[in-house]
């Protein structure tokens, strides 16, 4: 289902502890030579977004607790849209703009921003993060401003630059590095950018581990003699001495044979290699990097690599998240593939709103690699045109986008008739989406406020005590009706409408935060339980004190 047309509960994530909402200028899909703009909302209580020149620095007032932004784009009004910080929550506001303000794709006037939500302000593209690491600085940082050490290198994610700062830091350093991440995360363009850094006179290196024979990965991993496995009729060098003096990248190195792994344990100990055919080992300069797509601990702990030689290859390790994992970066790496394939001036390109807007909602599964492919194949069947969805792969724009935090988790399946377990938990997911329990404890502090004012006013104006009493049971009957309505009714910008049942997407959604809904549910009963406790002293108080000549009346007399 077209996350579009979802109607997704306004159920927020909690944030993480110690984590920062920031705001994430990714792209202006009509000017791709505007950078992406990391904006740190710490402090922050409202943010207006307008068109205007670009003010890197902001425009801060009210003690820096009002912060304007202008972006140069011609499809955003003056004062497009405004985001609110509300009880410790994030609300984006339309401003009455020309063209409109998109949430996931659907067109809104007010709306609860939750964690990697993109927003759509005319032709600019945001991303909403509710929690994440903050970063050393000033509160606005564009992309044109990072320092790039290397190709590869630019990130606007605080976690990400740390670990590429780690990398420029031991780049120079003969330390092994391991690079773990998904198929087409970049490993090898990160790889040869440490080997940039390092300054070293050798060769960049790269190896398939698991593109060649064990045998034959055996022999060229050292070198063969004689044509022992190829027509070569002299003698070749292996990767390891083509290597010497630079870095040997080791792709996929989980899957380097059993038989070759005590080898280049030998080379990374001693730094020497023994040819086949050789009588004498030879010595070596060699810096290797290795890169997998699984966790080698746990490969290791399953005795399916050497834990030896890891403990060799682990000197640092740097983690490289996929491309659902930094949509943040997506405008920065369309302006670097652009760059690096076409040589293009970034003026020359430019995408409508529904391709930047497939480009932000797909899953890339394949990461980097994918996007290349698919940027490469667009520029060219689009030409002087701007990239619309048509010159995209048919995946990108008809797969169904996923929601940005996480992977969804699959729906459980429906429980039969006969399962109690599983109605009580849908009859709380309903609960929690449908906001039954905020307004039942809203109402019973509003009512407890209400009985206290009404008390000194029937007192002050002497009116008949029933009334209190009329008072009472009116709010009494008043909960449950109020409880009802909650679960029928919604209260949204367009006035008051009837609440759809839980959807199958929905329900899915509303798995992650059981735990958390059930605690919630707790609490709540037992603040009502609390509210109704003083209430029925209060009310046993007021009873004995509107009584006093029953009170006389029931006392025994005392002799005289």
């Amino acid at each position: 289902m077209p996350l579009a047309s979802q109607t997704i509960s306004r159920e927020l994530t909690p944030p993480a502890s110690g984590g920062v909402p920031h705001l994430f200028l990714g792209l202006v899909c009509d000017r791709l030579s505007v950078p992406s703009i990391r904006i740190c909302l710490r402090g922050v209580e409202e943010l207006s977004i307008g068109r205007g020149d670009l003010n890197r620095g902001g425009e801060r007032s009210a003690g820096e607790a009002r912060f304007a932004l202008s972006i140069p784009d011609d499809r955003m009004s003056g004062d497009h849209a405004r985001l609110r910080r509300v009880m410790g929550r994030w609300i984006v506001e339309d401003s009455r703009s020309r063209n409109g303000t998109l949430l996931n794709g659907r067109r809104i006037d007010r709306e609860v921003l939750e964690d990697g939500d993109l927003l759509e302000l005319g032709h600019s593209f945001f991303v909403f993060r509710a929690a994440i690491a903050p970063a050393s600085g000033g509160p606005i940082l564009c992309s044109d401003e990072l320092r790039r050490a290397a190709e590869g290198f630019e990130t606007l994610l605080p976690s990400l630059a740390r670990e590429f700062v780690r990398a420029e830091t031991i780049a120079r350093t003969s330390i092994p590095v391991v690079l773990r991440g998904a198929t087409g995360t970049g490993k090898e363009l990160i790889a040869s950018a440490i080997h940039a850094l390092s300054g070293r006179r050798g060769a960049f290196v790269p190896l398939d581990c698991g593109a060649l024979s064990p045998t034959l990965l055996q022999s060229e991993l050292l070198g063969h003699c004689n044509g022992a496995f190829s027509d070569a009729r002299e003698d070749r060098a292996g990767f390891v001495r083509r290597a010497d003096g630079g870095t040997l990248f080791l792709a996929g190195v989980e899957e380097l044979p059993a038989a070759a792994q005590p080898l280049l344990l030998r080379v990374l100990e001693h730094g020497e290699v023994l040819p086949v055919g050789a009588k004498a080992p030879s010595k070596v300069d060699v810096r290797v990097v290795a890169a997998s797509q699984h966790n080698l601990e746990a490969l290791a702990a399953e005795q399916r690599f050497r834990s030896d030689l890891l403990a060799r290859l682990s000197g640092l390790t740097l983690e490289l998240p996929s491309v659902r994992e930094r949509r943040e970066d997506l405008g920065l790496l369309v302006r670097a593939l652009v760059r690096r394939k076409h040589a293009r001036s970034m003026d020359e390109v430019a995408f409508t709103c529904e391709a930047a807007r497939a480009l932000f909602l797909h899953g890339w599964p394949r990461n980097v690699r994918e996007l290349e492919k698919a940027l490469e194949a667009a520029l060219v069947l689009a030409g002087r045109e701007r990239i619309g969805p048509h010159h995209l792969p048919a995946a990108v724009v008809k797969e169904p986008p996923l929601p940005a935090k996480a992977e969804t988790p699959p729906a459980a399946p429906p429980a039969g008739p006969g399962a109690p377990a599983a109605k009580v938990q849908h009859f709380i997911d309903e609960l929690s989406r449908r906001h039954v329990v905020r307004v039942l404890v809203a109402y019973a502090v509003a009512v407890f406020g209400a009985l206290q004012g009404a008390d000194v006013i029937v007192t002050r104006l002497s009116l008949p005590p029933e009334w209190m009493t009329w008072i009472v049971a009116a709010c009494l009957v008043g909960l449950p009706v109020a409880g009802i309505l909650a679960w029928v009714f919604d209260w949204t910008r367009q006035g008051i409408v009837r609440t759809p049942p839980i959807s199958a997407d929905q329900r899915a959604l509303l798995a992650r935060g059981r735990r958390r809904r059930k605690r919630t549910l707790a609490l709540a009963g037992c603040i009502l339980g609390v509210i109704a406790a003083v209430g029925a002293m209060w009310w046993r108080n007021r009873s004995r004190a509107s009584n006093p000549a029953r009170q006389t009346m029931g006392a025994p007399e005392r002799a005289p």
